[in-house]
């Protein structure tokens, strides 16, 4: 199965927002990227990572004086390379990051990271005018990423491990988000792979770790992997627990009424109860009042 060019966050992130929370009627979160595709249910065709922003054309094709497009990484952020390319703007930092320096190392993975995504196949454009601008700004990525090396592409995903396990919540989301050894990976077919259940685990564990900081972002993603089972195995309980503890943590409360709306027909009963007791305390330990 090809990989689809979707945008990194919408891969797992709106599929949370859009399907879970978005179907009871609320907000989606603020995120850095931009809206990603309505997310798939349970049975359709696996999530891949993964896609940077689509760009968009501006109002009139005769407004020379447009602003760049922003650039993007693979985990869906903007990066503000400061007016340097990127094989300098690693430099400045690597000495620093390579000393322990965590925010460095977290700014090197951002950059190494628009690379990293410039190098993804494009998706497929309705419009031939969307593609043509499109290679356009892919090009003038790829000249901003003169003189950085595959070594350091790859290398940008031992930074970001690095800035995780120093306590970055950023990081942690990102690891998620750049999907196994940070390259485009079909979770279904590899299922049994080594490396992948590796990853599965450590994502996972990075993932609990934000949300325990009432990460309203974080504990989205959790409730949307336990929907999909490519993470863990699918579990409608703790969706909806999770999706209870996101509400909470955007210091929304869902009713009773919503949480049956949408987890209704799969949760019925002792499961439906159990469930919501899971959410609330899960809500009370990662989000307790004043956060």
């Amino acid at each position: 199965m090809t990989s689809s060019r979707m945008l990194l966050a919408g891969c797992a992130a709106v599929a949370l927002i859009a399907a879970l929370l978005g179907a009871l009627g609320l907000r989606e979160p603020d995120m850095p990227p931009p809206p990603a595709p309505v997310p798939q249910r349970a049975g359709a065709p696996a999530r891949h990572w993964l896609a940077p922003p689509p760009v968009s054309a501006p109002a009139r094709a005769d407004f020379v004086a447009a602003p760049r497009s922003p650039l993007y990484g693979r985990n869906g952020r903007a990066v503000d390379l400061h007016g340097e390319d990127v094989a300098t703007y690693i430099a400045r930092r690597n000495g620093a990051a390579r000393t322990g320096d965590m925010r460095a190392a977290y700014e090197i993975y951002q950059a190494a990271s628009v690379c990293a995504a410039n190098a993804d196949p494009l998706p497929a454009f309705a419009v031939a005018a969307e593609r043509v601008q499109a290679e356009a700004e892919r090009r003038r990525v790829q000249a901003l990423c003169a003189g950085v090396s595959a070594v350091q592409l790859q290398e940008r995903m031992a930074f970001l491990v690095r800035a995780a396990d120093a306590g970055n919540r950023d990081a942690r989301i990102d690891f998620f988000m750049e999907g196994p050894m940070g390259r485009p990976t079909d979770l279904d077919a590899q299922a049994d792979d080594p490396q992948v259940q590796a990853w599965k685990r450590q994502a996972l564990g990075y993932l609990q770790q934000a949300g325990a900081e009432c990460d309203h972002f974080a504990l989205s993603l959790l409730a949307n992997a336990y929907d999909l089972g490519q993470l863990v195995p699918r579990d409608p309980r703790m969706t909806m627990a999770y999706a209870i503890a996101a509400a909470a943590a955007r210091h929304v409360a869902l009713t009773e009424a919503q949480l049956h709306a949408r987890f209704g027909e799969e949760l019925t009963g002792a499961d439906f109860a159990a469930a919501l007791q899971e959410g609330s305390l899960q809500a009370r330990q990662d989000c307790p009042a004043g956060r």
